[in-house]
C-alpha cells in the first residue's frame, strides 16, 4: 500500500460489479478504511446521508442507473468523491471537474492513493 493509510476515514463505495466492488472494498479496508459498500442506487442515496463518511468512490453506472443523483448528493454536503469506471468519463469531468477519474481495472494502490488525494 506504499505506506499510505486510511485509518479513521470511513469510504462509500458505489460498484454493481461484485468482482470490482469486492477488490477495491479489499483493497480500502486493508489501507485501514471503514468501508460501506453499496450496490444500488437507492442504498447509494441513503448512505451518502452517513455522517461520519469521509469520501467516496463510484462507479458511473449502476446497471442501467447513472450515478449522477448520487455524485450531487455528495457535492451538496461537500463529501469529496472520485469515479473508478470503464465508462468515457468526458460528461462526469465536466460536471465535477475536483473528482479525480480512475480507469478500471484499476490497482489498489492507484485507488488507495487516489482516495488519500481526496482527502488532503
Amino acid at each position: 500500500m506504499d505506506g499510505i493509510t486510511l485509518s479513521g476515514r470511513s469510504i462509500l463505495v458505489v460498484e454493481a460489479e461484485p468482482f470490482a466492488a469486492l477488490e477495491v472494498e479489499e483493497g480500502l479496508r486493508d489501507a485501514g478504511a471503514n468501508v460501506f459498500g453499496v450496490r444500488r442506487l437507492r442504498d447509494a442515496l441513503h448512505m451518502a446521508e452517513h455522517p461520519a463518511l469521509s469520501a467516496a468512490v463510484i462507479a458511473q453506472r449502476l446497471g442501467r442507473d447513472n450515478t449522477t443523483a448520487v455524485c450531487r448528493r455528495l457535492s451538496d454536503l461537500g463529501i469529496p468523491f472520485m469515479f473508478h469506471t470503464r465508462y468515457d468519463a468526458t460528461e462526469a469531468r465536466q460536471k465535477w471537474p475536483d473528482a479525480p477519474v480512475v480507469t478500471k481495472p484499476a490497482s489498489a494502490n492507484e485507488l488507495i492513493r487516489a482516495v488519500a488525494e481526496l482527502l488532503h
